[in-house]
């Protein structure tokens, strides 16, 4: 009998050092884990590993390791630990550049030795901190060219380019879209079109956009140049990891030089102008995005009285950053000028491109 309790103490004891001699884990229970790497934990318990590229109105842009370019709504969040430095921007105060940790409700800034604590709703953006000047940049490059050779000689050419630069608290865009079509030597379409708008987030979803300007030029359109700067403000109707809608309103100045004019008619004119715009993008599928963008513009009637530029286009993936697009441009002016031989362009311009594009 005393035998047999002396072999189970023994193998209570070896029990016992078997347990405290396990590795323990690095980490407490719940801990971030370790890693060059930023990691956000949701609030179901799963756990991404990336980078942020960033965070406005509640919506964490986000590069995966596993599954790519993703948007998670900061409210099914838990926690996120930041590697690197990025530039928070909090309500009523300047930029901030540090370290970033976000546990719950609250939000861990380190700066320095510095420690700064603040709510979760204080927060209004995230981005990482910029080296350069350029990693604030992106943009993007779109062609199409097509050619014929034989009882008819075409050429026709259309190009897109597009950047972007973003901070915490603004966004300046520039686009640049042009239409040439050369058909047995006759320039048949020669269009050009330039917009620069420089954008100012507030809290929430509103935006102010302080100046906009557009520059326009198509001669079968007997328009040589048209310039037009507004200034207006902006709202994010809807803002979902897989949809974004813009709409925007302004007023400015418009001036429009003809090509040419009947006799007696001015070739220059000056016109106050009211703007309304609208931005709408869907990512339809990881590989597929839709967007339809809408400009328009209230002229007076030597001006034209009512002019649009709508733009819609399908963007597919095919490798890297190389996509393949088709759009659809439709630009109207509901009164346009006669030119000096007494003939009258069409009101309406469609046009559709396929074409390649390539991202940066």
């Amino acid at each position: 009998m005393f035998t047999r309790q002396l072999i189970l103490v023994s193998i209570l004891f070896l029990s016992l050092g078997t347990v405290s001699a396990q590795p323990q884990s690095s980490a407490e229970p719940g801990a971030f884990p370790s890693g060059d790497a930023t990691w956000i934990e949701l609030t179901s318990g799963e756990w991404l590993k990336g980078t942020i590229s960033a965070l406005y109105d509640s919506v964490v842009y986000f590069d995966s390791e596993h599954f790519g370019n993703i948007r998670i709504k900061l409210s099914k969040i838990r926690r996120i630990s930041g590697h690197g430095e990025f530039e928070i921007t909090l309500q009523g105060q300047s930029p901030l550049n540090g370290n970033l940790e976000i546990v719950e409700e609250s939000v861990v800034i380190a700066v320095g030795s510095q420690r700064f604590d603040y709510d979760r709703t204080e927060l209004i953006a995230i981005t990482p901190s910029a080296k350069r000047e350029r990693d604030r940049w992106s943009g993007s490059v779109r062609m199409g060219v097509s050619l014929r050779r034989g009882n008819s000689d075409i050429s026709e050419a259309d190009l897109a380019m597009g950047a972007i630069r973003r901070t915490p608290t603004s966004r300046v865009t520039a686009d640049y879209l042009a239409e040439i079509n050369e058909t047995e030597g006759e320039r048949i379409a020669d269009s050009h079109r330039v917009n620069i708008t420089y954008d100012q987030f507030a809290a929430g979803r509103l935006f102010w956009r302080p100046v906009s300007f557009q520059y326009f030029h198509d001669r079968p359109q007997n328009i040589q140049h048209q310039a037009t700067i507004d200034s207006g403000v902006g709202y994010r109707l809807v803002d979902s990891p897989r949809v974004n809608w813009d709409i925007q309103a302004g007023i400015g100045v418009n001036y429009l030089n003809h090509v040419s004019v009947i006799p007696g008619e001015s070739e220059n004119e000056t016109s106050p102008v009211g703007t309304l715009g609208s931005d709408l993008t869907v990512e339809v599928t990881p590989s597929i995005d839709y967007e339809l963008f809408v400009d328009m513009n209230f002229l007076n009637s030597e001006s034209g009285r009512y002019q649009h530029h709508i733009v819609t286009s399908l963007s597919t993936n095919l490798i890297g950053n190389l996509d393949f697009d088709v759009s659809l441009i439709w630009d109207r002016t509901e009164k346009p000028q006669r030119k000096e031989d007494g003939t009258l362009p069409e009101k309406d311009d469609l046009r559709l491109i396929f074409g390649l594009g390539y991202d940066f």
